[in-house]
């Protein structure tokens, strides 16, 4: 069974390494039908996060950030916000951030205190920004 004939009929997608090291192994060790065998296969170990949930994920960090945007420092809150935004980017877009300098991703920034948005003050993430050259592919507003 090929990995997109797994992603098929599972209706999830599921990683290279993953289908390549684990789920193609069981496969070929088995007796099952291709539709059997995607039955017993556990989609909470396997399955990628969708788009919508990536997003989400996004905007719950940002929001945390907005909120409490005064009190303390967000450092970690946004180390995990960069590397959700090189993943969307990479899994939905294609852009690799290593082997391509024309492929941008930034945030937009503005002023918050305790979730009040200020002329000055704590910064908090506002938008995600993601394109190629000229070319803007997409911006995700994630909070206020």
């Amino acid at each position: 069974m090929m990995k997109h004939e797994f992603e098929e009929l599972a209706g999830y997608e599921v990683s290279w390494s993953d289908y390549q090291n684990i789920i193609e192994p069981m496969y070929m060790a088995t007796n099952l039908t291709k539709q059997e065998f995607v039955k017993v296969i556990d989609k909470k170990r396997f399955a990628l996060p969708t788009k919508a949930q990536i997003i989400r994920e996004m905007k719950a960090l940002a929001k945390t950030i907005f909120e409490g945007c005064g009190i303390r420092t967000y450092h970690e809150e946004e180390a995990k916000l960069w590397e959700l935004a090189k993943q969307y980017a990479e899994r939905f877009w294609g852009l690799h951030w290593v082997t391509d300098m024309d492929a941008y991703l930034y945030f937009t920034k503005g002023y918050a205190y305790c979730g009040v948005e200020q002329d000055r003050g704590c910064t908090f993430i506002r938008e995600l920004v993601i394109g190629y050259k000229d070319l803007e592919y997409e911006r995700i507003k994630l909070a206020a």
